[in-house]
């Protein structure tokens, strides 16, 4: 993969991140608390992917996006522990979210997560402007 395929694709990911996460303001917004943790989780997911292709890893599952997150991101130092822990914990709320019928999730508590994620989307499109300048 080129450099410059590197940055068009991680550029394509962190805008699929970031409408995961309009979706997922507009679902809280309305009160539609399962449908916005699992959007959380897509534009974490999203976002994790384009900080990996900046790596030139391109992992095909969503086992595999957590795992590399794991070894080339957070064991590096490249990001903080609690970012990997946020993955961890969106992607079981999006499991519970898609397949538990008793879920559930405190709205207080559903915000913060999606803050968290915003967040973290920021982190990665910050983290692609900054490659795509050297």
């Amino acid at each position: 993969m080129t450099r410059e395929n590197r940055t068009a694709n991680a550029r394509a990911e962190i805008a699929a991140a970031r409408d995961a996460l309009r979706v997922a303001q507009a679902a809280l917004a309305i009160d539609i608390r399962r449908d916005a943790m699992s959007r959380a989780y897509y534009a974490v997911f999203h976002a994790t992917r384009a900080l990996l292709l900046l790596e030139g890893t391109e992992p095909k599952t969503h086992a595999g996006v957590g795992r590399m997150l794991s070894e080339q991101l957070v064991r590096a130092g490249k990001i903080e522990v609690k970012d990997g822990l946020l993955f961890t914990r969106l992607q079981a709320y999006r499991q519970a979210s898609d397949y538990a019928y008793a879920f559930a999730i405190d709205l207080a508590d559903a915000e913060r997560e999606i803050e968290a994620a915003s967040a973290f989307v920021d982190l990665a499109h910050d983290a692609v402007e900054r490659y795509d300048a050297k």
